[in-house]
């Protein structure tokens, strides 16, 4: 029987599926075959990569109920992230009202609309109303004759930072490598370009709906790559730069929370290594550094605040040093610089805690406000790209 992941890009490549509906009435719209509900001229489908959990009803006033669903855990959840994504498509222009439910977990993703699934804007804060306990988000919706897709975070299914990291680096002298598959079969695909005597490792999208954290990872990697000063020529010439772009398929393209699709957390699995995601790409990291040094290893992500996880200043690390330069530059550059954290916990099963364990590396987790502008999330990720190129190429 195939996975629910495949199952959904199966979907979505071939437009075809299966699914329960309500009755109809007098309309005489015909709702898609893979829609969750239906009624009244309209219909609401999650049937395409990256699609939220849910079922619906429409009630006789015909808002609607979407259940908010969350992945099978094998472990009682960390930081929940309710993650929605679903469609509406209409035989006319009408306002919806759709409700979120949530059941015992609260809203977290401010909604966003799109036409075309590729456009996105916010929807307007007066057009979002929260019950008390935060468990009940209701959407009023403006629906055109034809399709609004509405998400927690503008889509990008496994498919997309794969392709914009393969686009960045086509001309730039870097190796594309399929370092494993994983729990459904997927590529697991890394980059790699240089061979000094030193390495950066550089991840993402560990956690599926955690797109803020992307977006200041392209701009790490574009400014990274990009500079072309002497110093960041020296920069590339010394070092050898370890992508993985896209290191949980599985989950993203089924629209979990922060889940694979064995139920783990991925960012708790670094040591265990439970799963075929982990340990392929600790292997793959080993492999490619060698016996070079590894300055650091950034691992981007999304939460309720910008803030940065970092080792001890007193870490075992050859590189230690390269934190306060950092957080001066984020200090000095950023109109809202992140807030801190220090900490290692060596049996957390996060890649920043095996970074210090086994690469002797500082393990950094750049964590990025789920609502940050995108050009402040940018300007993060190029700030963070400036410190190492200036602090490890002087």
């Amino acid at each position: 029987m195939r996975t629910l992941a495949a199952e959904r890009v199966a979907i979505a490549l071939a437009a075809a599926g299966l699914a329960g509906c309500s009755t109809f009435g007098a309309s005489k719209f015909t709702p898609p075959k893979n829609a969750i509900c239906a009624g009244q001229g309209f219909a609401i489908d999650a049937s395409f990569a990256s699609a939220g959990l849910h079922d619906c009803v429409i009630a006789p006033d015909g808002s609607v109920v979407v259940s908010v669903d969350h992945e099978p855990a094998v472990a009682e959840g960390i930081n929940p992230s309710p993650w929605f994504a679903f469609r509406l498509k209409s035989d006319a222009p009408r306002s919806i009202t759709v409700t979120l439910d949530y059941t015992d977990y609260t809203h977290r993703y401010a909604p966003y609309v799109s036409a075309d699934g590729k456009t996105w804007m916010a929807l307007g804060a007066d057009k979002l109303a929260l019950n008390e306990r935060k468990t009940r988000a209701t959407l009023k919706l403006d629906v055109p004759k034809g399709t609004l897709w509405v998400a927690g975070q503008p889509l990008s299914p496994s498919h997309d930072n794969l392709e914009w990291t393969r686009r960045e680096l086509i001309s730039k002298g870097f190796e594309e490598e399929r370092y494993g598959t994983s729990l459904e079969g997927q590529p697991l695909i890394g980059f790699v370009g240089g061979g000094g005597v030193d390495a950066i490792v550089m991840l993402t999208r560990q956690h599926p709906p955690e797109t803020s954290g992307q977006e200041a990872y392209r701009s790490f990697l574009e400014r990274l790559t990009d500079r072309a000063d002497d110093k960041a020529n020296l920069f590339r010439a010394r070092h050898r730069i370890i992508l993985a772009p896209m290191p949980n398929p599985d989950g993203v393209d089924a629209g979990h929370w922060r889940l694979n699709a064995g139920g783990i957390d991925l960012n708790r699995d670094w040591g265990v290594f439970s799963q075929p995601e982990t340990k392929a790409l600790s292997a793959w990291i080993k492999l490619q550094a060698g016996n070079r040094r590894v300055v650091s290893m950034m691992d981007f992500h999304s939460t309720d605040r910008t803030v940065i996880y970092a080792p001890p200043l007193d870490a075992a690390s050859p590189t230690i040093g390269f934190l306060p330069a950092l957080k001066q530059k984020f200090d000095s550059t950023l109109s809202a610089p992140p807030a801190w954290s220090y900490s290692h916990n060596a049996d957390g099963g996060t890649a920043k805690g095996w970074a210090l364990e086994q690469l002797k590396a500082p393990g950094i987790t750049v964590e990025l406000w789920d609502q940050i502008p995108a050009q402040d999330a940018r300007a993060l990720g190029a700030a963070a790209a400036d410190a190492l190129i200036e602090y490890f190429a002087r």
